[in-house]
């Protein structure tokens, strides 16, 4: 998800009004949606269908790192292009600037975050159905990524990834902080830059205690997202973070207390329980977690649905 800031590096007069073509289709911009560092989301109607609506993103790859986090985003959104809880890419583009260049992704619109719902709910908390209607949807995701070959972690799973679409269908967005570099980090220069890279591309309040202190030497694979999917539940259900993403020893040690209101059946804090194990081997994979809650997946890669 974008964060809501002023948009430093684009042209002044940005892209709305314009018409475009971004591969086969042809579009008009419409207002921005939402903005960020170095990227800008706009709402864009298609001009031949004019009924449907995307939603543009807009990047400017100033280094070939942003580029590289570029092309991982296609890639993955490709691979996983037809899950019914994953944000579809309809189109992309990579412009040659010279001195820069910009990509433009065409994408399924969605209208809401769930860190917008969630905000936007006072003290209505959720019952335990709608929780888990909620968190089956995300974890549907997951699943697709984690069973692929090799797996694919997130890494950012976070309210603010998760998009209502119009389906009423919850989908999960933003895949450049992806990795399948799954390792133990054993040498000082190594560790660092898996340190600038943990840093830049992840958030503190969803991040595992692997990712925190690297000098633990604990395996930094998909269960990170395992660690992030308790962040999410526990902040699903209470409308508050599990950590506050600035307390280090209290993330490391899995300290965290499950309120005693509302009062949620032991399926759900149990699984909150046992994805919040500081140790990642104590922690369930994904097809562990759909078990726990009896929940059948569908599997990306083998075509079908698996338990």
């Amino acid at each position: 998800m974008w964060r809501f800031k002023p948009f430093m590096h684009k042209e002044p007069a940005g892209l709305e009004g314009r018409s475009i073509d971004v591969g086969t289709l042809k579009i008009q911009v419409k207002n921005v949606i939402a903005e960020g560092g170095f990227s800008c989301v706009y709402l864009a109607r298609d001009l031949v269908h004019t009924s449907k609506q995307y939603a543009l993103k807009h990047i400017i790859c100033n280094d070939e790192e942003l580029l590289e986090l570029v092309m991982k985003e296609i890639s993955v959104m490709k691979l996983l292009r037809g899950h019914p809880n994953v944000v579809t890419l309809y189109a992309h583009a990579i412009m040659d600037l010279g001195r820069t260049k910009e990509a433009l992704l065409v994408m399924e619109y969605c209208d809401k975050s769930l860190v917008t719902v969630l905000d936007s709910r006072g003290a209505g908390f959720f019952d335990e159905k709608q929780v888990l209607a909620i968190f089956r949807d995300v974890c549907t995701a997951v699943f697709a990524m984690h069973t692929l070959s090799p797996p694919i972690a997130h890494r950012d799973l976070k309210a603010e990834n998760l998009l209502l679409g119009p389906d009423g269908l919850w989908k999960l967005c933003d895949f450049g902080s992806t990795s399948t570099n799954h390792k133990r980090f054993e040498k000082p220069e190594e560790m660092g830059i898996e340190e600038d890279i943990i840093r830049k591309h992840t958030t503190p309040a969803y991040r595992a205690p692997e990712m925190w202190d690297l000098f633990r030497r604990e395996l930094i694979n998909e269960k990170v997202d395992i660690w992030a999917l308790g962040c999410l539940l526990f902040r699903i259900c209470y409308f508050k973070s599990a950590f506050d993403g600035e307390s280090k020893l209290q993330i490391l040690n899995g300290n965290y207390r499950i309120p005693e209101l509302p009062n949620y059946g032991s399926s759900i804090t149990d699984l909150i329980r046992d994805m919040l194990q500081a140790s990642p081997d104590d922690r369930p994979d994904i097809t562990q977690a759909s078990a726990l809650l009896d929940w059948p997946f569908i599997s990306m890669n083998l075509g079908v649905v698996s338990c």
